[in-house]
């Protein structure tokens, strides 16, 4: 017998990559910072300057030396809220599509996004 594959659906999450955020929960409540990268597999997001953890790095080679480095860990996506680039508030954003395109547009101003 064979076992037919599972295709899961794709999520969809409100902020993307270079998206300004704000954490509304946790020890860095209230920091905002700037989306570096989405893990959407396990619905995560690493943000920049928040959520620093210290790692022990071995010597790769002699551009790459040993020691203690800064990097930031991932926090999960709900304990994010998108910060809109027009009116700077904590919002919300809505879906539509316009010209056979999704966007995301501001609750509060009604503006683009991306």
């Amino acid at each position: 017998m064979k076992k037919k594959k599972v295709q899961q659906k794709k999520q969809k999450f409100h902020i993307k990559k270079n998206d300004l955020v704000e954490v509304n929960s946790g020890e860095e409540k209230g920091r905002r910072g700037r989306v570096l990268e989405i893990i959407p597999e396990k619905g995560y997001a690493l943000v920049e300057g928040i959520n620093l953890v210290r790692k022990h790095q071995r010597a790769r080679s002699q551009t790459k030396p040993s020691g203690i480095v800064t990097v930031p860990a991932p926090l999960h996506i709900s304990n994010l809220v998108l910060i809109c680039p027009k009116c700077g508030k904590k919002v919300k954003v809505r879906r539509e599509k316009i010209e056979n395109r999704r966007v995301r547009i501001c609750r509060e101003c009604g503006e683009i996004i991306d």
